[in-house]
C-alpha cells in the first residue's frame, strides 16, 4: 500500500544546451524537497534512500531518469506521489518545470508548473518554496520552518550545493569543507549546520577541526531550530545532544524522528550510534550483584541492521569505514568486549543472550584481566550477531555486486562463520569473496590489505604451502608497507624485517596495560613497543629482545609519573611472557603485585612453587575446558598455558589444550595477523606440538606439523632456524 501522502522528488533532468550553474538537477531536487518540508501534514521519502536506489540502478549524475525507473523507485519507497521535473538554463534565467505524479497509476502528471527565477539574485529558495506551493495545490495544512528559503547569499548556496552532491557521493571530507564554506558565508544558514552535523556524525571524525565544528553547532542550535522544519529540528537536537554527549536525549530525539517517519536512514544510524557510543555503565535494578551498561545493545544492534538494510550504498560512505564501523557494533568474534566506565573506573562486558535479546553485564578491567569469565550464552550471542552480519552484507553484494567492500564484508562474515573455502558446487566463500574485492578494487593499497587477508584465510583454511607463497610475493615485491604487513613477516619467520614495516594503523595493536587501563603513549615509544613485540612473538633472537626491552624501560621512565606504570605494563609484561620459555624470567615478571594470569603463573613456576601454577591452571581450566577451541581463547594464551603444564609434567594436559586450537584452524581469530602474539604463537605451537607428537609415537601429527612448520619458515631469519632444522629431523624420522 503506498501512503498518498509520501512524495518521491528525484534529481530534475538538465537539459542540454544548458549553461553551467550554481544547480543541477540533483540540487533543485534538494531544494524542492526542502521546500515542501515546511508542511507539517507532507511526508518525504527519505533522501539518502532515494539516493540509494539510484545507485543501485546505477544511475549517476547528471540524471536522466526514465519515468518508469522513477515510478518503481517511488513505489518501492512506499512513496504515493512522485516528483519529477526540468532545468533549462539561459543566460542569467533558471527555467524549473516540475510535474507531481500518482505513483500508483503513473500516467501524465497531477499538476505540472513551469516557473523562472533569476539564476545569480538571492532569491533561488524563495522561488522553489512557491514552487512547492504551487504544485501542492490546494492548502496543504500548518507550515512551519524556512523550507528552502535558507540563504541569501549565492556563495554560501554554491557551497552548499557541492556540500550536497558531496554527500550523495559518499564523499564526506569534501561535503563537510563544503559545508563548513557555507556556513562561512552566512552564518545563520540552517540546512548547512545540519549537514555539516550530519557528516561529522557519519565520519565520527575526531580532528580539532571538527571537535571546533561540533561545538559550534551544539551552541547555534538554539537560534537555528525556527528556520528547519519539524523532521529536521528533531536531527538537529539530536546532534546536539550527540555533540555534548547526552546519550539518553539524543536516542529521545531520535526516536521521535522516527515516530514521525519509521523509515528515515539517519535516524534509524543516529539511534543505533547514540546507544552504541553511550559507555555509561549502572547498576542492574533487577540484580543489585551485577552491572548494565545504559544503552541496550541489541536496540543498537537493531537500529544499525534496519539502517544498513534500507540503504546499503551507505557502506561505501567515508571509503569503506561504515563498513568498519558495522562490524565494529557487530560482536561476532569471542573475544571481542564492550567498553565502559562507571565514574572513573573502566568496565568491560561480553555479549550475552537473555530472552532472544543481546544483553551484557559488565565487570571491572581488573577483575576481566583475572578471570575473563565468559557468560553461559556467550556463544549464542555472537552467533546471532553473525547472522546479521551476514544478512547485510549479502544484502550489499546483491545490491553492489561491482564494489570490492561489499565482498571485502562479506568475506569476513563468511570467514566468521567457518565458512572459507566453497563446498562441492557452492560458489560463495570467505576466499572467493576476497578475490573478488581484490579484482575489483580501485587502488594499490587496497589491493595489497586483501592479499594480506588472503594469507590469513589460507593460513585458517590449513593451505599453508599457499600462504607462504603469498607471503613471500607481498613481502618481495614491497612499496609502502600497510597494516597487516608485519604480522606476515613474523608468520613466515622474519621478525627483523617486520619490525621495519610497522605502519600507524599498527598502533591498535599495542596491547593494553594488564589491568586494562586506558594509556596513550606517543607514536615512537608505540613503534619501540611493536618491535619488542614482533621479536618476542617469534621467541627470537634473544639479543634483539634484550635491546628493545631496554628502549621501551627507558621510553616508560620518561613519561610522566602517573603514565608510568601502565605504560610499562603495556610494552612490557606481553612480551615478557612469550619469551619465558626461551628466556626464563623478566624484569617485568618481579613487578609486583601481578595481575595478570599467565605472568602470575610464570613467576610461581620461577621460584618452583609448582602448586601454584598447578592450581591456577586448575582455575582457568574449571572455565575454557580441557580443550578450548582456537575461538574460545588465542592462541598466545594456549601457547603459554601448554608451556606450563609441560613444565609442572603435565604432558597429557598440555596435548589436549595445544589440540582445542590446531584441529580448530578456521576458528582462529581474524586478528590472526594483526596482534602479532598470535601470529608468532601459532606457529610456535604446531613446533611444540609436532615435537610432542614425534616423542609420543603420534606419526601423523608429527608429519603434519612438523611440515606446516617447515613450510611456513623455511625462509625464517636465522635465529628461528634451529627450529626449522628440528622440524626437519621429525620428518625425516617419521618416513
Amino acid at each position: 500500500m503506498l501512503d498518498t501522502t509520501r512524495y518521491a522528488i528525484l534529481p530534475f533532468v538538465h537539459r542540454e544546451g544548458s549553461q553551467t550553474a550554481t544547480l543541477d538537477g540533483a540540487d533543485c531536487a534538494e531544494l524542492l524537497s526542502e521546500a515542501f518540508g515546511r508542511w507539517v501534514e507532507v511526508r518525504l521519502a527519505d533522501k539518502t534512500r532515494i539516493y540509494d536506489a539510484l545507485a543501485r540502478r546505477g544511475a549517476r549524475a547528471p540524471f536522466r531518469i526514465p519515468f518508469d525507473t522513477a515510478l518503481a523507485i517511488a513505489r518501492a519507497l512506499g512513496a504515493g506521489k512522485l516528483v519529477m521535473g526540468q532545468l533549462w538554463i539561459f543566460g542569467d534565467t533558471l527555467r524549473l518545470t516540475a510535474g507531481v505524479y500518482d505513483a500508483a497509476r503513473g500516467g501524465p502528471p497531477v499538476r505540472e508548473v513551469t516557473m523562472r527565477v533569476a539564476a545569480h539574485s538571492g532569491g533561488i529558495g524563495a522561488a522553489f518554496n512557491a514552487l512547492a506551493d504551487s504544485l501542492l495545490g490546494a492548502d496543504p495544512g500548518a507550515m512551519e520552518g524556512a523550507g528552502a528559503e535558507q540563504t541569501r547569499s549565492l556563495r554560501a548556496l554554491r557551497a552548499y550545493a557541492l556540500g550536497e552532491r558531496a554527500m550523495r557521493a559518499w564523499d564526506l571530507t569534501a561535503a563537510t569543507s563544503a559545508f563548513r564554506t557555507a556556513i562561512v558565508a552566512d552564518s545563520e544558514f540552517a540546512h548547512a549546520y545540519l549537514r555539516l552535523g550530519q557528516a561529522l556524525l557519519w565520519t565520527a571524525d575526531s580532528a580539532p577541526a571538527a571537535a571546533r565544528d561540533r561545538v559550534v553547532i551544539a551552541r547555534q542550535t538554539g537560534t537555528l531550530l525556527a528556520k528547519l522544519g519539524g523532521g529536521d529540528r528533531a536531527l538537529l537536537l539530536a546532534q546536539q545532544a550527540m555533540f555534548e554527549e547526552r546519550w539518553p536525549d539524543a536516542c529521545a530525539k531520535y526516536r521521535e524522528k522516527l515516530a514521525a517517519d519509521s523509515t528515515s536512514f539517519a535516524a534509524w544510524y543516529g539511534l543505533a550510534e547514540c546507544i552504541a557510543e553511550d559507555p555509561v555503565v549502572t547498576p542492574d535494578p533487577i540484580d543489585s550483584s551485577r552491572y548494565v551498561f545504559r544503552g541496550s545493545w541489541h536496540s543498537a544492534v537493531l537500529a544499525y541492521r534496519r539502517a544498513l538494510l534500507l540503504a546499503p550504498s551507505f557502506n561505501f560512505a567515508f571509503g569503506g569505514g561504515a563498513a568498519q564501523r558495522l562490524t565494529r557494533i557487530l560482536y561476532a568474534e569471542r573475544y571481542r568486549w564492550r567498553k565502559g566506565r562507571l565514574g572513573n573506573v573502566p568496565y568491560f562486558g561480553l555479549p550475552s543472550l537473555e530472552a532472544d535479546t543481546i544483553a551484557f553485564h559488565p565487570v571491572t578491567g581488573a577483575v576481566m584481566a583475572r578471570f575473563g569469565t565468559r557468560p553461559a550464552t556467550h556463544r549464542a550471542a555472537v552467533e546471532r550477531n553473525r547472522a546479521i552480519l551476514n544478512e547485510v552484507a549479502a544484502a550489499w553484494v546483491t545490491a553492489f555486486p561491482q564494489e570490492a567492500q561489499a565482498h571485502r564484508t562479506l568475506a569476513y562474515a563468511f570467514e566468521v562463520g567457518g565458512k572459507l573455502t566453497g563446498a562441492r558446487l557452492e560458489q560463495q566463500s570467505a576466499l572467493e569473496e576476497i578475490s573478488a574485492a581484490q579484482r575489483l578494487a580501485r587502488t594499490p593499497t587496497q589491493r595489497i590489505r586483501d592479499a594480506v587477508a588472503r594469507v590469513r584465510l589460507l593460513v585458517k583454511a590449513g593451505e599453508f604451502a599457499t600462504a607462504r607463497h603469498t607471503g613471500d610475493s607481498l613481502l618481495g615485491s614491497l612499496g609502502r608497507p600497510t597494516t597487516g604487513m608485519a604480522g606476515i613477516a613474523v608468520l613466515l619467520g622474519r621478525p627483523a624485517l617486520a619490525a621495519r614495516l610497522f605502519v600507524p594503523e599498527d598502533s591498535n595493536y599495542l596491547p593494553s596495560a594488564a589491568d586494562n587501563e586506558p594509556v596513550s603513549l606517543p607514536v615512537p615509544i608505540v613503534q619501540t613497543g611493536l618491535r619488542l613485540l614482533a621479536y618476542a612473538a617469534a621467541g627470537a633472537p634473544r639479543e634483539s629482545v634484550l635491546v628493545f626491552e631496554a628502549r621501551a624501560e627507558d621510553a616508560a621512565r620518561g613519561l610522566p609519573i602517573p603514565t608510568r606504570a601502565a605504560a610499562r605494563s603495556s610494552l612490557l609484561d606481553i612480551p615478557a611472557e612469550l619469551v619465558f620459555d626461551v628466556m626464563g624470567p623478566r624484569p617485568r615478571h618481579r613487578q609486583l603485585p601481578l595481575v595478570d594470569r599467565e605472568m602470575v603463573m610464570q613467576w610461581a613456576l620461577a621460584r618452583g612453587d609448582t602448586s601454584q601454577v598447578r592450581a591456577h591452571l586448575d582455575t582457568l581450566l574449571a572455565t575454557t575446558g580441557p580443550a578450548p577451541s582456537a575461538d574460545e581463547l588465542s592462541s598466545d594464551a594456549v601457547y603459554e598455558r601448554a608451556w606450563l603444564m609441560l613444565a609442572i609434567g603435565d604432558t597429557i594436559g598440555a596435548v589436549h589444550y595445544l589440540d582445542g586450537t590446531l584441529e580448530d584452524l578456521p576458528d582462529l581469530f581474524s586478528a590472526l595477523l594483526d596482534y602479532l602474539p598470535l601470529t608468532g604463537t601459532l606457529v610456535r605451537m604446531m613446533a611444540l606440538r609436532a615435537d610432542l607428537a614425534a616423542v609420543r609415537g603420534e606419526t601423523a601429527t608429527a608429519h603434519h606439523l612438523a611440515r606446516a612448520v617447515t613450510t611456513l619458515w623455511s625462509g625464517a631469519e636465522r635465529p628461528l632456524q634451529p627450529v626449522v632444522t628440528r622440524m626437519q629431523r621429525i620428518l625425516a624420522e617419521q618416513k
